[in-house]
């Protein structure tokens, strides 16, 4: 027996649609997955910066340096980094809080880092900072950072 045309016609037509259907699903399934990774990363990063500004309001200053990376400590050290903590609470007031306006997550042939734009909010007013966070160890540290 032969198929009619229009049966030709249609069994083609449902198997491009199957395959359509199965490349859309597969493409949507990886971009969500990429998606919640990318999340969890970034996630991951900006608690580092919650932490260190935490630590930084309570004046625990050795659990701040200890988020910093080993190049961070390398180039400042522990007596440095208090001096100049110590120096913006006398300038600006006791810090408050921080808040991070914009930050993204990368991974580079050295590893991930991540940028986030960065308001330390003291009593007597707002300073913008750039933060550079570098995963060590599986864990996010403080690489860098500079008022801006």
């Amino acid at each position: 027996m032969n198929e009619s045309p229009e049966l030709q016609i249609k069994t083609a037509w449902s198997t491009r649609r199957k395959s359509l259907t199965v490349a859309i699903v597969l493409v949507c399934t990886l971009f969500v997955a990429t998606m919640v990774g990318l999340f969890s990363v970034l996630h991951s990063a900006n608690k580092v910066l919650h932490s260190f500004g935490d630590a930084l309001r309570q004046k625990q200053y050795e659990r701040a340096y200890s988020l910093t990376s080993k190049e961070f400590q390398a180039s400042a050290n522990f007596g440095d980094f208090r001096n100049v903590h110590d120096g913006l609470s006398r300038r600006m007031g006791e810090l408050k809080n921080i808040e991070v306006t914009e930050s993204e997550v990368k991974e580079r042939e050295g590893g991930w880092y991540g940028t986030a734009e960065v308001n330390l909010n003291f009593s007597g007013g707002s300073l913008h900072f750039i933060f550079t966070l570098k995963k060590e160890s599986g864990s996010w540290k403080i690489y860098d950072y500079h008022e801006e």
